[in-house]
C-alpha cells in the first residue's frame, strides 16, 4: 500500500474502534506496517474522531525515529516488537475494551476461555503489568506473544493489543476478544458485567451523573475506589471516594472540584470539559468492573506508586496534547 492508503486505513480504523466501543476518546492507538522499514501509528493524544493524515506519523523500525511535528503513540515499542515477531502482521490495535480489560485487572497469566474464538483460540496470555510506554511492558508483552495461540494478548490493567495480516483481520481480533470475554466473565460472575449502560446525563457545566447499575453495586459495600485500571488512575488519580447517600455532600463535593461515587446515586463526575468529564464517567463504570472482576480471583489495585506516577505524567503531558 502507499503512504495515502496506509494513513486512510489507520484513520478508519480508529473511527471503526470508537463506534464499536472499543476505545474511548483518546486512549489506544492504531498501526499499519507500510514496508520492511517503516510503520504508520496514530500521534499520542489526538482525537480519533477527528484524526488527519498528518496525525499519522511515520516511525522507522530500526530506532523508532519518526518524522513530523506529532509525536508517536507511546506504545510504538510495543508495534515495533509485534511487527518483528510476526512477520505476516500488517496491522495492530491496542484497545482499552470494556470486557478485556476488566479481565486484564484479575492477575491471572493465562485465562482458559469457555470454547473456540476466531483469532484467539481456547487460552488467552495475560501480559505481566508495565507502565505504559516502558521497556519493562513492552519485555512482558513480547513473553506473552511467544507464548500465545492467537493474535491477541492481554495487557494487565491496562486493556489488550490485537493484530492481523490487514485492517479487517486485525479488527475482527479486537471485536473477537470482547466477545470471549463477556462470556469468560457472564460464566464467572455476570454481576461483573456492566448493566444499565448508557445511564448517563448531564447535570451542569462539565458534570456527568452515571447511575449505571454496576457503580451502584459498587457503592453499597466500598468507601473508595481504588484504580484497576491504567486510564483511571490517569483520570482519577489515586482513589475516587464512595459517599453515603447525601445529596447536600454529593453537591458540595463536586463543587469543590472532586468527583465521587454516591451511595443510591451513582458517579457524579467532573472534569475541565465535558468530553474530560464524560470520559471518566465511562473510565470509573470500566473500573467498577475491573474490581468486580478482580475480586472474583486474586487480582489487585496497581500499586500507589505507579498511580502516582501516571496521574503526573497526564497532567504534565499527555492531557495537554489532547484535542
Amino acid at each position: 500500500m502507499d503512504e495515502r492508503e496506509v494513513k486512510r486505513q489507520v484513520i478508519l480504523a480508529g473511527k471503526e474502534l470508537i463506534r464499536r466501543g472499543l476505545i474511548t476518546r483518546t486512549w489506544g492507538n492504531v498501526s499499519c506496517r507500510a514496508d520492511d522499514e517503516t510503520f504508520f501509528i496514530t500521534a499520542s493524544g489526538r482525537d480519533y474522531q477527528t484524526l488527519t493524515e498528518e496525525e499519522v506519523v511515520r516511525v522507522r523500525l530500526s530506532d523508532l525515529s519518526y518524522e513530523g511535528r506529532f509525536l508517536p503513540s507511546s506504545e510504538k515499542k510495543i508495534h515495533r516488537e509485534i511487527y518483528r515477531m510476526k512477520t505476516d502482521a500488517r496491522f495492530v490495535i491496542h484497545t482499552h475494551q470494556d470486557n478485556a480489560s476488566a479481565v486484564s485487572a484479575m492477575g491471572k497469566s493465562f485465562v482458559r476461555m469457555p470454547g473456540s474464538y476466531p483469532g484467539i483460540g481456547k487460552t488467552l496470555i495475560c501480559a505481566d503489568y508495565g507502565l505504559s510506554g516502558t521497556d519493562r511492558l513492552c519485555s512482558n508483552v513480547k513473553k506473552a506473544l511467544s507464548i500465545s495461540e492467537g493474535n491477541v494478548v492481554i495487557l494487565r490493567n491496562h486493556g489488550a493489543v490485537c493484530y492481523g495480516r490487514d485492517y479487517e483481520e486485525a479488527l475482527a481480533a479486537a471485536c473477537s476478544l470482547e466477545e470471549a470475554c463477556e462470556a469468560y466473565l457472564k460464566k464467572l460472575n455476570p454481576g461483573i458485567l456492566s448493566r444499565n449502560k448508557g445511564d448517563i446525563r448531564e447535570v451542569g457545566k462539565h458534570i456527568i451523573w452515571n447511575r449505571s447499575q454496576i457503580l451502584l453495586d459498587f457503592a453499597e459495600k466500598n468507601k473508595v475506589m481504588r484504580p484497576y485500571l491504567d486510564d483511571f488512575a490517569q483520570l482519577a488519580g489515586l482513589k475516587m471516594d464512595v459517599l453515603p447517600q447525601d445529596q447536600g455532600a454529593a453537591e458540595h463535593a463536586v463543587r469543590r472540584g472532586h468527583s465521587v461515587i454516591v451511595r443510591g446515586i451513582g458517579a457524579l463526575v467532573t472534569a475541565d470539559t465535558k468530553e474530560d468529564a464524560l470520559a471518566l464517567s465511562k473510565i470509573t463504570e470500566k473500573n467498577a468492573m475491573a474490581f468486580f472482576a478482580a475480586r472474583a480471583v486474586e487480582g489487585r489495585p496497581i500499586k500507589r506508586r505507579y498511580c502516582a506516577r501516571m496521574r503526573r505524567k497526564y497532567l504534565r503531558s499527555y492531557s495537554k496534547r489532547i484535542r
